[in-house]
């Protein structure tokens, strides 16, 4: 409620994951962390997510996405929803990727454990891209997302969101994103992370691949 501290608004976490694999020294370096302020009427979020892979016979790569944004809560379990998402990622030949969004929503199931809910809503995509001869475009699209969240389930938690943007001006073009976490909490506030990350474009830069997906594990502290 408003009347709780800000302490009790906050919700803050910090991940960090590092792998090593033998075969050409192939080295994984991510950092993630989270943090939201929640009111009675609004939440505030900010994200970031970045993975640096390095091997000796191959090219360095590194992909990095973000997203901040703010809900506003109306009665009946309905919701507006603003954000602007941002992605760069090598695979795909996108030195960044812009996207801002402003959505409808509706809470199908609130609890104070779990939450399950879907957004409607229109988006504007800003894109550029590593390759120097590819010009950058931009699109208007329209956004269906569903999200559903299990936080207050005793050492376990999870939450999972699938986006599909369906291009308004581009003839064809759809892009999905999905996202999957699973945390297992240890003591002293900190917790084992596994994360699934999946980025699709039917119609990606020449060249660039359709899809690209990261599997994360990681140690990290939440406030």
């Amino acid at each position: 409620t408003d009347n709780s501290s800000f302490i009790d608004k906050l919700s803050a976490s910090i991940d960090f994951g590092y792998s090593i694999t033998k075969a050409n020294t192939l080295q994984q370096l991510s950092l993630r962390s989270n943090i939201s302020y929640t009111t009675r009427k609004w939440k505030f979020y900010i994200g970031a997510n970045t993975i640096t892979s390095s091997q000796d016979n191959g090219p360095d790569t590194k992909r990095s996405d973000g997203s901040i944004g703010v809900d506003y809560f109306l009665t009946h379990n309905y919701f507006i929803s603003a954000k602007n998402d941002f992605l760069s990622n090598d695979e795909q030949d996108l030195k960044l990727r812009s996207v801002t969004s402003l959505g409808l929503g509706k809470f199908l199931i609130r609890t104070n454990k779990l939450y399950w809910g879907f957004v409607l809503g229109v988006a504007y995509n800003n894109e550029t891209y590593t390759v120097e001869t590819t010009p950058s475009k931009s699109s208007e699209e329209g956004l269906i997302s569903m999200m559903f969240n299990a936080f207050d389930t005793g050492d376990l938690s999870f939450s999972t969101s699938i986006v599909a943007f369906p291009s308004f001006t581009e003839s064809g073009r759809i892009r999905s994103d999905f996202k999957a976490d699973l945390k297992y909490d240890l003591p002293l506030d900190f917790y084992i992370g596994f994360g699934a990350t999946y980025n699709y474009d039917n119609q990606p830069s020449e060249g660039a691949s359709e899809s690209d997906y990261v599997l994360q594990t990681t140690i990290g502290w939440s406030l």
